[in-house]
């Protein structure tokens, strides 16, 4: 086990996206705090915690906030071999898709004035709407603009991505069905 302070941080954390599940429900803090010492790491239910919500800034990581405990698990559409394998976004170069879309007119007229992408091609369809092919980084960037435009915008490809997506909307609106 590392002796520097700043590499038993980086140590303990890399061991606790390894030990994440790959979906749904997820495991506690407790759970992972639990399992990390089983491998050597002893450290606070709080230390956890904190390196969970830290940890989610940097890798597409998931809460499973409905209930007691909260468990954490990786994004959905990404296998655990895959997501073991991940590198934060400021350290790697974004992955390059192929983003396959259904769009509103609405969107289709604002894409059209400012394109997705330099390759980015719209057909238009007789029955209204648009598709949309377009070479994109697959980032947080492109989630955060796929998830603002959820009314207008249906991903069809890669599979990934759109599951993602779906997860993204199904938390969102799970969040805002509730009472308040």
């Amino acid at each position: 086990m590392p002796s520097h302070p700043t590499r038993h941080t980086i140590a303990r954390q890399w061991q606790l996206l390894k030990l994440l599940p790959g979906r749904h429900p997820g495991m506690s803090s407790t759970q992972l705090q639990s399992a990390l010492k089983t491998v050597g790491y002893t450290t606070s239910k709080r230390t956890v915690e904190r390196d969970l919500v830290e940890l989610a800034a940097l890798f597409p990581l998931q809460c499973n906030s409905k209930g007691m405990p909260y468990g954490w698990y990786w994004q959905p559409g990404l296998s655990l071999a895959e997501a073991q394998q991940l590198q934060p976004d400021v350290l790697t170069p974004p992955q390059r898709v192929e983003l396959h879309a259904w769009v509103d007119d609405g969107l289709a007229r604002r894409l059209q004035a400012q394109p997705l992408a330099v390759d980015m091609q719209l057909t238009a369809h007789a029955d209204g709407g648009a598709t949309l092919v377009a070479t994109v980084d697959d980032n947080r960037a492109l989630m955060g603009w796929l998830l603002s435009q959820a009314g207008s915008i249906r991903v069809r490809a890669p599979q990934g991505l759109r599951l993602a997506v779906i997860e993204q909307l199904r938390q969102s609106l799970a969040l805002h069905a509730g009472d308040y």
